[in-house]
């Protein structure tokens, strides 16, 4: 019901700014004129952010898993939608408010996890995720490419490493396909 009522926020505020425009969208990340140069940077982080593939196969969980192919399919409009209300809208609030660079990239991060609470590992995860992704955007303020990581490591994240251990009897998935079946019937019951 959370993630519902963030969507609503989110889309409502997504109105205002179109409407009365109090930022330009260049202002807030969405851009083309730096994806070069913020290409090779966000690329390698997402990278080393994939380490959690072995980290999985440590812990003796399946390595592909079909929630993979739904969640990278889905969630690029996800991912796009939690950078820009946390670095284009909250990181760019917090640097008005906040003189620190250091303190700003840490409330970022901290707001972005806070969302995560539920599972302690998540939350460890999306902190540090939020403090790799509030760095790169304080350096190439793109959304697109900070979207593009953030689709390719929840991919991974979690059915990887928040995903059931592998089983050969098992027919049970991941948490996240129960997320994705949730997604579902909630777009089945707006009509989508």
């Amino acid at each position: 019901m959370s993630f519902l009522f963030a969507g609503l926020a989110l889309g409502a505020y997504l109105l205002y700014l179109a409407v009365r425009r109090p930022h330009s969208w260049h202002d807030l990340g969405f851009r083309r004129d730096n994806l070069i140069a913020g290409l090779l940077p966000v690329g390698v982080c997402t990278v080393v952010g994939a380490g959690l593939v072995a980290f999985g196969v440590v812990q003796g969980r399946a390595v592909w898993q079909p929630a993979v192919l739904v969640l990278l399919a889905l969630y690029p409009f996800w991912a796009l939608a939690q950078q820009f209300a946390f670095q284009g809208l909250f990181h760019g609030g917090v640097k008005v408010l906040v003189q620190s660079p250091y303190l700003q990239v840490l409330l970022t991060a901290a707001a972005f996890a806070s969302v995560h609470v539920g599972n302690a590992t998540l939350f460890a995860l999306t902190f540090v995720a939020g403090i790799m992704w509030s760095l790169l955007y304080r350096r190439w303020p793109n959304l697109w490419l900070l979207a593009g990581s953030h689709t390719i490591l929840a991919a991974l994240a979690y059915p990887l490493v928040l995903g059931m251990r592998h089983s050969p009897g098992s027919n049970r998935g991941p948490p996240v396909l129960d997320t994705v079946k949730a997604i579902g019937s909630v777009l089945r019951v707006v009509g989508c």
